[in-house]
């Protein structure tokens, strides 16, 4: 006789989520309804017999059989609605009965009215998650989109500005004086269309620039969003009234990957205007050569707090190099390249480090002070 169904399930015993559907939660692990048939299967299940063909051969490879747990088979009880029981064996007695009952292991009506309310419970929960989603999505896209417009708009005007500047500089010829890169230092607003719209970057572009202590170079430290780095200019020996175009050198890493970058197409040219501007442009590989501008901040001209800086933008600059590249990737791979090379700064290192850089010096057996007169002659702006 089959064991009457048990009345007093709730649906306090089940739960529904998206991966399990209706089940039973039991010590952290979710146990579905488990079809009869597939559930007969796995009560008369004889291990002895399985090693046999049906011909009656003995199988070389018998088949694996791992009986479930009573958790498994208590919680079968449970889905069709039968008494709970205290041992396996006694929970797979009562299912083979009621599997072989005239009513056959069904599910009792209740439980099915519980797996509906579960199921529509669980996915008006979704579907409220899901609207909230998108609605924050929505704003967050508002959001975003006044940034762009405002942001646009500074630099629009900002662009303005300095092309006024620019137009007047032109005018004024005699009047202009010989660039002093003391009065170049300080933190610079730029507009970089082709960098900040091309990857959407947050907040403004920044970029540092301040003197060596000799006043040679003209050191920098920048972040774009998507790359940041150093950079640092050619010699600065000969400034003059009508050539107010830098030079500069620069190596980075992408923020996301952290990948670095170097090399002699790494270049960056600015023309600095006495409003305390520059226009020019700047190669980076990812985005080709762009336009750039950049205005120093107010009440941020001069050397201030920036001179301290430079060393750590010198070594910061050094440490970009082909070894230490090398040993990254292996690191990235899993591997080990070494300790890093922090390529720590010597005396007159900036002037060496520009002639090994820009393939000039000691390999073609010229001695230093033939360099620094080959660079002597070289102008500060280029073309």
């Amino acid at each position: 006789m089959a064991s009457k169904p048990n009345s007093l399930v709730s649906p306090l015993h089940f739960s529904y989520d998206r991966l399990n559907g209706f089940h039973i939660q039991d010590r952290h692990q979710a146990y579905k309804r488990c079809d009869p048939e597939e559930l007969h299967a796995l009560l008369i299940y004889d291990e002895e017999a399985a090693k046999y063909t049906k011909k009656g051969k003995l199988r070389k490879n018998p088949p694996r059989h791992t009986d479930p747990t009573h958790h498994f088979y208590s919680a079968q009880l449970t889905h069709y609605g039968l008494p709970s029981s205290t041992s396996k064996q006694a929970a797979k007695a009562a299912l083979l009965e009621a599997y072989k009952s005239e009513e056959g292991l069904i599910v009792p009506p209740h439980i099915l009215q519980c797996e509906a309310t579960l199921r529509a419970q669980h996915r008006a929960k979704e579907a409220k998650l899901l609207e909230e989603e998108e609605e924050r999505w929505r704003k967050q896209c508002e959001q975003e989109e006044k940034q762009r417009v405002k942001r646009k708009r500074q630099e629009d005007d900002l662009v303005a500005e300095i092309e006024e500047a620019a137009a007047c500089k032109k005018k004024q010829k005699t009047d202009v004086k010989p660039l002093d890169i003391y009065k170049l230092a300080g933190s610079y607003i730029i507009v970089a269309p082709k960098v900040s719209e091309g990857w959407d970057c947050e907040g403004p572009l920044q970029l540092k620039l301040a003197p060596s202590s000799t006043a040679k170079h003209l050191w920098g430290t920048f972040n774009f969003g998507v790359f940041e780095g150093k950079m640092r200019s050619q010699s600065l020996d000969t400034p003059t009234k009508t050539n107010r175009t830098i030079r500069f050198y620069w190596r980075g890493r992408e923020t996301g990957e952290g990948e670095s970058t170097f090399g002699p197409e790494n270049i960056a040219k600015f023309k600095f205007l006495p409003s305390g501007s520059f226009k020019g442009w700047m190669y980076w590989d990812s985005a080709g050569k762009f336009d750039i501008k950049g205005k120093l901040a107010e009440g941020e001209d001069g050397v201030g707090g920036l001179e301290g800086g430079v060393e750590e933008w010198k070594k910061g600059y050094w440490a970009l190099n082909e070894a230490n590249y090398d040993r990254e990737c292996a690191s990235r791979w899993g591997g080990w390249g070494g300790d890093s090379d922090d390529d720590e700064e010597e005396e007159n290192s900036d002037t060496e480090r520009e002639l090994e850089e820009e393939g000039v010096g000691r390999e073609g057996g010229e001695d230093l002070d033939s360099v620094r007169e080959f660079w002597g002659g070289i102008e500060v702006g280029f073309s």
